[in-house]
């Protein structure tokens, strides 16, 4: 899978969305909107000097850590209330 469609498929359950667009350069460029950034996602074979770096690919996984964040939270909530009332059953079968 390219970065491109990793990106779409993230946006597919995201909000606010990455914004793909293709530069004058010839280069795929996202625009991160929590990072508030743009990275390669894409280089172009016209210049071998555009291409994606870790950087990009560092600062695309801040972006993604930051997206599911919320999500995490509220995973970790729901599994710590499940441990309670599973707890508290056991108690009362006791």
């Amino acid at each position: 899978m390219t970065l491109v469609a990793a990106i779409e498929a993230f946006n597919k359950s995201s909000h606010p969305q990455i914004e793909i667009f293709v530069a004058r350069d010839g280069r795929t460029v996202a625009k991160l909107p929590r990072l508030g950034r743009e990275i390669v996602v894409k280089g172009t074979a016209l210049n071998q000097k555009l291409k994606v770096s870790s950087q990009d690919i560092a600062l695309l996984c801040e972006e993604a850590q930051l997206a599911i964040a919320p999500g995490m939270t509220l995973l970790e909530a729901a599994l710590a209330a499940m441990g309670k009332v599973a707890r508290d059953r056991e108690d009362e079968l006791s």
